[in-house]
């Protein structure tokens, strides 16, 4: 009898502390999380303070900023490339996501798929005002619109946001 107490007494406090320990380790287990932004490494990537990778639902960065080549004459002396006078949106995209994100508590919403196969996770993120940094990125026009099933379920606003974009010829649509 004293045997089976004990084994009962164990089995269920073995649980609770999985339990606890689960919460922390898989949050995106839940359906919202909150946490802390340090890093933003593209418009559509960030990186929270525990070290978990973010990619932004619904949404995908223009891609890294051009490399500027420099090219040389036939006795290697540099040849002067003309100067562009504008900065390219790339460069743009990421300085936005960075002054909208970086340094910020944010909540995430993670929607049906969490991860994707590289094992980062997907969420839309709303900043500490309550916009979704999604569709703020989409609405500026410096993401492309990129729904993928299942994560739908706030495809109406994302598709809004880029039509605004659209429509107002702002970042990639204005080009």
């Amino acid at each position: 009898m004293i045997l089976r107490i004990l084994l009962l007494v164990f089995f269920f406090s073995a649980s609770a502390w999985a339990d606890d320990n689960t919460d922390d380790l898989f949050n995106y287990s839940k359906k919202q999380d909150e946490a802390l932004v340090v890093k933003v490494i593209a418009s559509d990537l960030i990186v929270l303070e525990d070290g978990r990778r973010i990619k932004l639902i619904g949404v995908e960065s223009l891609g890294p900023p051009p490399v500027q080549i420099v090219k040389y004459d036939d006795k290697g002396r540099v040849i002067e490339q003309p100067v562009e006078p504008t900065i390219p949106l790339e460069e743009q995209a990421l300085t936005y996501a960075q002054e909208l994100l970086e340094n910020k508590k944010v909540k995430l919403e993670y929607d049906e798929d969490a991860t994707d196969p590289n094992g980062r996770l997907y969420a839309y993120v709303y900043l500490p005002d309550g916009r979704m940094a999604n569709a703020e990125l989409l609405r500026m026009g410096f993401v492309k619109l990129r729904i993928i099933l299942p994560n739908v379920k706030y495809q109406d606003k994302l598709s809004e946001a880029y039509q605004e974009a659209k429509k107002e010829k702002r970042g990639l649509e204005g080009e």
